[in-house]
This record gives structure tokens, C-alpha cells and sequence, in this order.
């Protein structure tokens, strides 16, 4: 008696099978499992230069069920790679690209620049004209550069509900989007460029915020909107910040430069939960880090956020366009109003107001909200390491009454002790010196504070970022 397994149950066991490789094995199992489990291969796509990319158009304009099948599109990968004189013939002269470029463009003028810049592999011409074909697509993951003109007009087409989206709103199932900005993705693609700011243009990120489907977006180098007008300029109408129109509950920015706390992004989102941003003083409009910015946008959230990163491991130079950099230990401001939050990491100085004195303003106890879970201090220097056990102390002791929800207490610091043969560190082989440690006194010093923590049932760990181990 022969033994039939449904399609169903197949798709499923299918669905288990990890590795690339063994769905396309898969595939070539039968007929019936090649038409069964191609789709399956090509829910996740990776794409790494135009050759990838020449292949996968033509693959889904030829089988469109294969387009609606994928849900996750990764470009991060994608490098540069040389097309010789026969290959960019075959590229222009393709009867389904035309075809297709035919009907994303809007003139006949647009088309052949974009068969152009097709015919030079260039990445933003074929992403490009990939996306409007995934309907189905619920992830993006995109490396891209400050030139991207094709992406920048098919997604802002994308909002507007024009051509090719009149008909249907491609992106209606994306929810997580990545943007990675390479600076020399292509040499080849910005020579007009080079010397120029490596910063994401907002005219490609801020589309995805307008994407009604869109829930959590990441993104590198981005410089506030806002900073490219003079604070002395009155804004004009359309470059208010828009507030509570965006879908948008997670934004996760890195090595960036908020000089206005980011208000157009932040004060977008109707819900925002989770809010993480890491500075960077690399960027030419940079004025430094200043955290008052990031609280005045941020109190649109008030109610919703529920984890803050600020500043996570930031890079902060001593001069910056504007000059002395003197503004990167700012108080950010009380979180106590902030009813929502569970998850705070941030620098010391922006948690406390210890600029000028070796006690703080405002107690660490006044600055915290009662539904807190978890607590990373980052950026304590030693000295002030006694003043923060006494303040968290201070909270552990109140926590019944003040903070019930919370857990976790993490503090980093510069803590570990170079080792050198002055301190007789020397290991066995003679000349070699130990593994560098965080300090005992360190570990002396936060002692009390760990007692404390064990009795309250909550985690205290001392991080030193030099140290990975720790």
C-alpha cells in the first residue's frame, strides 16, 4: 500500500529544513517536490552583486508565485562586481527587463538611465527595480550609499501610491527594515562623491516611516534630519515635525548624530516602545552629543516607551565642526514621568547631573520610573563610583515601595588594572603579563552595593568594555 503524505504536512517538514542547501536538495528530489519547495528556497533571499540580482529578476518576472513567495530580502552582502562589454549588452537589450523597466518608469528618458545604470551593475539600479515586485516581502535588510537616486524616487513612489504602486501597495506586509550604510559600496559609483559626508539621506529613510505597515526600522550614520538648518532659521510648514503619523514602534539608530534629538523620527511615531540610539562625532554636521535634545523629543513617548538605550558605547570626540565639544556630559533629565519604561541603558553623566559637583542635583532615586526592570549604567569613572553604589543603594532599599519590577543592575566602567612587571604581574613564561582585570578595589568598593542586591533577590554585574569577558 503506498503511503501518501498530504502537500500540507510536507510544506511543513519542509519549513524545519534550516540550511539553504538542503532545500535546494529538496528540490531536485522529484517533480513533484521541485514544484512543491521552490517557493520555500526563496523565502529568504540573499543577493551579494548584479549577477545575483540578474538572475533573481528574471527568475520571478518569469514565475511571479515565486516573486509573493519571498518574505525576507537581505542586500547587505552586496559588493561590486565588473560587467564586461557582451554583459551590458545583454542586460539592455533584455526583452523582460525592458519590459519591466517600461512599466516602473515614467519616461523613456528615466528608463534608459536606469538600463544604464543596470548596465553598470550598480547596486541602487537593481534594488531598485527588485522591490517593486515583492508584494508579499515582511523584511529588508539593505546596504546602501548617499547616492541612491533610483531607490530614492521608487520609494517615495512607494508613499505617494504612484507608478508601479497604483495599483497595489507593494510594501503592505513589510514590517522590520535595516538600513546599512556603506560608504564605498563602488568605488566606481560615487568618484563624484569621494571626500564627501558618509551620512544616510533622509530622503531614502524617511519613506519607511511612512509605510503604514513598517513596525521597527534600524539604521547607521544617520544625521538628524532636522541639522541641516540653521537654528536661527524659523522652520517652514513642511519641516515641523509631523507628529503621531507613523506605524513605527521600534527605531534602533547607530553610530549616528542627533543634534535635535531626532524630534522628526521620534515625534513621528503614535506608539514608539523602544527607542536606542548610539552617537558618533565622526559625522561633519555633528555639535556633539547633547541628551536635553533627545529628552524634549522623547516626551511624546512618555506613555509608551518601554526600553531606552542611550548612547550605547558612543564615540564622542574632543572637537567637534562646532568646536570645543563641551556638551556630551549633559543631564538628559528625570525618567521618572516615563510610566512605561522597564529597560534603561545609559551614560552616567546623562542619568545623573554630576557635572560640577561630586553629588548629584537630583537623587538617582527621583530620576527613575516605578515600572523599571533592568538598570545598565554605562561610562562610570572610578571616582564617582562610591556616589552611584550609594545611590543605587539608596533604590535598592526603596524598591518594594518605589520600584517592585526591577531585576537587573549592570555598571560599566574604564575598572580594569594594566598589568606590569612594576606590579610584579609577570606571568610564568617570564616576560609575558598577565591578562588585565577589573580592579579588586573596584570589586571592594561595589561589595556593599552586592550585598544589598543579593537580599533583594536582584543581579548586579560589573562590566569593563575593554574586558569582554567580564
Amino acid at each position: 500500500m503506498k503511503l501518501v503524505v498530504p502537500n500540507d504536512v510536507l510544506i511543513l517538514i519542509g519549513e524545519q529544513v534550516e540550511q539553504k542547501a538542503d532545500r535546494w536538495n529538496l528540490i531536485f528530489a522529484s517533480h513533484h517536490f521541485h514544484d512543491l519547495f521552490l517557493p520555500l528556497v526563496y523565502r529568504k533571499v540573499s543577493i551579494h552583486h548584479w549577477q545575483d540580482a540578474n538572475s533573481f529578476i528574471h527568475a520571478i518576472l518569469k514565475r511571479p508565485a515565486l516573486a509573493r513567495a519571498v518574505h525576507e530580502l537581505d542586500l547587505t552582502s552586496w559588493h561590486a562586481r565588473s560587467v564586461s562589454d557582451d554583459e551590458c549588452n545583454q542586460i539592455q537589450t533584455s526583452t523582460s527587463l525592458r519590459a519591466w523597466l517600461e512599466d516602473v518608469s515614467c519616461s523613456t528618458g528615466e528608463s534608459d538611465q536606469w538600463a544604464q545604470g543596470l548596465g553598470q551593475g550598480l547596486a541602487d539600479a537593481w534594488v531598485a527595480l527588485i522591490l517593486p515586485l515583492l508584494s508579499q516581502l515582511r523584511k529588508l535588510a539593505l546596504a546602501y550609499t548617499t547616492n541612491s537616486p533610483h531607490l530614492d524616487r521608487i520609494m517615495q513612489r512607494a508613499v505617494d501610491c504612484e507608478k508601479p504602486f497604483s495599483a497595489q501597495s507593494t510594501f503592505r506586509h513589510l514590517r522590520k527594515v535595516s538600513l546599512h550604510h556603506r560608504e564605498y559600496l563602488d568605488r566606481s559609483e560615487h568618484l563624484d562623491n569621494v571626500g564627501g559626508e558618509t551620512q544616510l539621506s533622509s530622503t531614502l529613510l524617511l519613506p519607511f516611516f511612512q509605510l503604514p505597515s513598517v513596525r521597527a526600522i534600524t539604521a547607521n550614520a544617520v544625521v538628524d534630519p532636522s541639522s541641516t538648518t540653521s537654528s536661527s532659521e524659523e522652520p517652514t510648514d513642511d519641516k515641523k515635525p509631523r507628529f503621531g503619523f507613523s506605524s513605527i514602534t521600534d527605531i534602533d539608530l547607530r553610530a549616528s548624530s542627533g543634534n535635535h534629538g531626532m524630534e522628526t523620527l521620534v515625534s513621528s511615531c503614535a506608539d514608539l516602545k523602544s527607542f536606542k540610539y548610539q552617537h558618533s562625532d565622526s559625522h561633519v554636521l555633528s555639535n556633539g552629543y547633547q541628551p536635553s535634545a533627545f529628552y524634549r523629543s522623547l516626551t511624546h513617548s512618555k506613555k509608551s516607551l518601554q526600553i531606552l538605550w542611550l548612547d550605547h558605547y558612543g564615540s564622542h570626540h574632543p572637537f567637534t565642526a562646532a568646536g570645543l565639544n563641551q556638551n556630551h556630559d549633559e543631564w538628559f533629565g528625570s525618567l521618572a514621568d516615563f510610566t512605561a519604561l522597564q529597560e534603561v541603558r545609559v551614560r552616567l553623566p546623562n542619568l545623573l547631573d554630576i557635572r560640577y559637583q561630586n553629588e548629584p542635583t537630583t537623587p538617582l532615586i527621583e530620576c527613575l520610573p516605578s515600572s523599571l526592570e533592568t538598570l545598565y549604567i554605562e561610562g562610570c569613572e572610578e571616582r564617582y563610583l562610591g556616589m552611584l553604589v550609594s545611590q543605587l543603594q539608596t533604590v535598592i532599599k526603596n524598591r518594594q515601595a518605589r520600584f517592585p519590577g526591577l531585576m537587573r543592575v549592570d555598571i560599566e566602567g574604564a575598572f580594569h588594572n594594566v598589568p606590569s612587571d612594576d606590579d610584579d604581574q609577570v606571568a610564568n613564561s617570564g616576560s609575558e603579563v598577565l591578562e588585565a582585570v577589573i580592579k579588586d578595589k573596584v570589586y571592594q568598593a561595589a561589595e556593599p552595593l552586592h550585598i544589598d542586591c543579593i537580599n533583594a533577590g536582584l543581579e548586579l554585574h560589573l562590566h569593563d568594555r575593554d574586558l569582554l569577558h567580564t
